[in-house]
């Protein structure tokens, strides 16, 4: 029996839960990202400006920039099952208040009630999945779980379009919302009947660990910079490449959402599934092992998001997607195991959370800015400063990893693998 079948045959409950949690992810990926696949019957519809679609990304990622570290406070104090379960019902709900509006501020709300409802899902996710899983597994499975966040981007850029064609944004998002309801229903009895026993009961104790000790972390900040410089590039390719392809290249608006997401995305699960191993093998050879990994994968990556904007065809566009999308899963395959190797187990949830907030602020500001400027700057020069955001975070992670990452180790007793 191979390594893996025996991990697997150990651990069966608690894959079975992640199992049931990567569709989960699927469904919050699939909703968050329908909508930028709409934006041409967005304008026509309820007369959407630039500028206001660009705060669909912003208003979104705004508030579950706020929601995430209030989240993973929650998280760790309160049952996990109860809010990963609670976070479907909620957004299922704010998804067809989506689908109800009738002005664009209406719809604005309701991408903001998303975030609120998702904002308690992916710090608490993390967090279960670390404490339902030994060490032995641990990062796989949470890289395994995040692969939904690149199917779910897949499924909504394409079906927001296709199905937005065929009925309407309208029941495009009434079915979205749905089949949420339905799947929430689904993972309440998986996680009450089939998960792991944690030992942890309905309620968790109080963190004990000070806030400052986090903050005070110069790993842990460094690895946040990297995630913010790694959201500005992500969210202006996830908010405008389906508009983007849909005008430069004359297709539907499904044919769009599909070419501007399906590429980068496929390519980000191989960069996950390859960099998760890599970066355990490598954090064996080197207590730094994983954040080198973690820094060639942003490096790599950067120049791509440029030249997705630059390229003369869809073609070189297609490319370009590949390029960045398989060095940027190097990173994300790594970023979680990194961070709570230099966090406390009692802070784990909100250190995700925190991070997660900042890589969603700053994503909104890029969101924001590129709807406000386009028109009046190259679409490829906006893109461009985006990775070069993304190259001056490489650097900072090289060095502070250079200097303190394996103190910082040692200091929470957290085994680099």
């Amino acid at each position: 029996m191979s390594k893996a079948a025996a991990l697997f045959r150990e651990n069966k409950q608690a894959w079975i839960i992640v199992a049931c949690m990567w569709a989960a992810f699927l469904l919050a990926y699939t909703a968050r990202q329908s909508v930028s696949s709409t934006f041409g019957i967005l304008r026509s519809e309820l007369g959407f400006t630039d500028r206001q679609l660009g705060l669909t990304g912003t208003v979104f990622l705004w508030t579950y920039a706020i929601m995430n570290p209030i989240a993973g406070h929650i998280g760790d104090r309160v049952s996990r099952p109860l809010l990963l379960w609670s976070s479907l019902l909620l957004w299922s709900t704010a998804t067809l208040l989506m689908g109800l509006a009738w002005a664009p501020w209406v719809l604005l709300a309701g991408r903001g009630a998303l975030a609120v409802a998702q904002g308690l899902y992916a710090p608490t996710a993390v967090a279960y999945i670390s404490q339902i899983h030994s060490g032995a597994t641990r990062a796989t499975a949470i890289t395994v779980h995040g692969t939904a966040q690149y199917a779910g981007v897949i499924l909504g850029g394409w079906y927001g379009g296709m199905a937005s064609e065929a009925f309407g944004f309208r029941g495009m998002f009434f079915s979205i919302a749905a089949v949420t309801l339905i799947y929430a229903v689904f993972l309440r009895w998986m996680l009450t009947h089939r998960a792991p026993d944690t030992g942890s009961g309905a309620r968790r104790g109080e963190a004990k660990s000070p806030l400052g000790d986090m903050f005070g972390t110069p790993s842990y900040l460094a690895i946040c910079v990297a995630f913010v410089s790694v959201n500005i590039m992500l969210w202006i390719v996830y908010t405008w490449l389906p508009d983007i392809v849909r005008e430069r290249y004359r297709l539907s608006a499904g044919a769009a959402g599909l070419n501007a997401t399906a590429f980068v995305q496929m390519a980000m699960i191989v960069g996950l599934m390859t960099g998760a191993p890599l970066g355990d093998w490598a954090s064996r050879k080197s207590p730094n092992g994983r954040i080198w990994v973690m820094a060639f994968g942003l490096f790599m990556s950067s120049p791509f998001i440029y030249l997705i904007a630059a390229s003369g065809s869809l073609f070189e566009m297609k490319l370009a997607s590949i390029g960045y999308g398989l060095f940027k899963g190097l990173f994300s395959a790594n970023i979680w195991a990194a961070l709570l190797a230099v966090s406390a187990k009692d802070r784990s949830a909100f250190a995700v959370g925190f991070c997660n907030s900042l890589g969603g602020l700053f994503g909104g500001v890029s969101s924001y800015l590129v709807g406000l400027f386009r028109g009046h700057y190259p679409v490829a020069t906006m893109f461009g400063a985006a990775a070069s955001v993304g190259w001056f975070a490489t650097l900072f992670l090289l060095f502070i990893a250079w200097r303190t990452y394996e103190r910082d180790l040692k200091r929470y007793q957290e085994p680099a693998a």
